[in-house]
């Protein structure tokens, strides 16, 4: 991947700032030891360079799912409690433009003219190629701009990934309202333009109208210390959307990011289809855990298993009163005849209950995961805190105040934040437990 350097980044903003109350163990008192967690060692070790300060780079952290991170309210929650206890590394790259309708970014400002001509991966027919954030935007429209703005704290070096081709344009960056540079996207293939040095909280990328220009995305450079957080959400998006994403753009991508750990956060679209075979799943998520441990080869593995889902039958929707319907999970017998039951719009189905392709994606995610030594994390269990994980998502529905839509699918903020909590403290658990403990030995564990 051919990469452009360029001169220093506009004037220095204020740092990013984030009040949030995270546990801290105390040498006295270390707590009980969670039990170790499969699959994170690479993850582990790089953090404990970070604290020791052998470490030189940020430790980065790639998060790929579905609509649960287009909106950025679990991962950016994340994102936050990463940066607080360990410094802000960026948010990494993100989507070109206006990516699609409820887009956001925690701390974050997007805007684009309306001249763009947005691709999105999860269109089977959309024009590629595609890389990390699965969207690519394109305009030879010297009137065309896009800009991105950190709405406190400031990026410590930026990048744009655009697609190069023969009668590709130029355009123009500007960080802080300040010309960086004018870049052509004229070659073959990925090309990146990278500004070091300085701060600048805002950055504009405009077409100088000569010719065609691709972006595929742009945003924060890895820095030299702190936990990069950067998410990739696309809504309906299903894991075998990665398929459409080129090998050769991705490869470039990881080895610019060198992820410490990558998260796979699908399963929610998969477990709404019917037709759903949970074999073929299983199969195509251990050839994705395998491909990605070979493009990066230092990053840990996780598996985020499907959160709670429900469906009420199409022909029982009646506004409101959707509300009144209870939970109630599929007995076997409905599960063998289901398909007959919707076709034949059977009041036996007149509750809101999980499809039942939900909870064999969920048993297929964890087989794959232990099959390729990742780590695994069941969200429908978190939810359900003891209880039925097929009826949680209608218990966050119902609770005041609501922690999931009225959709069943979707978590509020609220719901989403106590989610990357409970997730926090299973991935984070035994590292710090392990830490203090090295901590009150005088020892560095990791």
């Amino acid at each position: 991947m051919p990469t452009i350097g360029a001169g220093r980044c506009a004037k220095a903003a204020l740092a990013l700032l984030l009040v949030l109350t995270l546990s801290a163990c105390v040498s006295q008192s270390c707590g009980p030891a969670p039990a170790p967690a499969p699959g994170l060692a690479a993850f582990y070790s790089a953090l404990g360079e970070l604290e020791n300060g052998t470490r030189t780079r940020a430790v980065s952290i790639l998060h790929l799912g579905d609509s649960h991170i287009a909106a950025d309210r679990f991962s950016g929650d994340l994102a936050a409690r990463f940066q607080v206890r360990f410094g802000d590394g960026g948010r990494g790259h993100f989507p070109p433009a206006e990516p699609f309708p409820y887009f956001a970014r925690q701390g974050y400002e997007v805007s684009a003219s309306e001249g763009w001509h947005i691709a999105n991966s999860q269109r089977p027919d959309a024009p590629g190629p595609f890389g990390l954030t699965g969207i690519r935007a394109q305009s030879g429209s010297a009137a065309d701009f896009m800009r991105l703005a950190a709405r406190a704290g400031a990026f410590s070096s930026f990048a744009v990934d655009v697609w190069g081709a023969p009668e590709g344009g130029s355009f123009q960056l500007f960080l802080d309202g300040e010309e960086a540079g004018i870049f052509s996207s004229k070659g073959h293939g990925l090309i990146r333009v990278a500004l070091k040095g300085g701060m600048a909280s805002r950055a504009e990328l405009r077409p100088m109208g000569d010719g065609p220009v691709t972006v595929l995305g742009w945003g924060s450079a890895p820095a030299a210390r702190g936990v990069l957080y950067e998410a990739q959400g696309i809504p309906g998006a299903r894991l075998s959307i990665l398929e459409r994403w080129d090998e050769d753009v991705l490869r470039a991508e990881l080895e610019a990011l060198k992820p410490d750990l990558i998260i796979l956060d699908y399963g929610t679209n998969e477990g709404f289809d019917d037709a759903l075979s949970p074999v073929q799943y299983k199969r195509l998520l251990g050839q994705t855990l395998r491909r990605l441990g070979e493009w990066a080869p230092g990053a840990s593995l996780a598996v985020i298993g499907a959160r709670s889902g429900a469906r009420l039958p199409s022909y029982l929707k009646t506004g409101a009163e959707r509300r009144t319907y209870p939970c109630v999970p599929l007995a076997l017998n409905e599960k063998a005849k289901y398909p007959a039951l919707l076709a034949q719009e059977s009041p036996v189905l007149a509750r809101w209950h999980a499809p039942p392709s939900l909870g064999a994606v969920r048993a297929a995610q964890e087989e794959a995961a232990a099959a390729e030594g990742a780590f695994f994390w069941n969200a429908a269990t978190a939810m359900a805190a003891g209880e039925g994980a097929a009826c949680a998502i209608h218990t966050w529905v119902l609770a005041e105040p609501p922690l999931a839509y009225s959709d069943h699918v979707h978590l509020t903020p609220a719901g989403a934040e106590r989610l990357a909590a409970r997730f926090w403290e299973a991935l984070m658990g035994p590292y710090e437990a392990a830490q203090c403990r090295a901590r009150g030995a005088g020892n560095a564990l990791f």
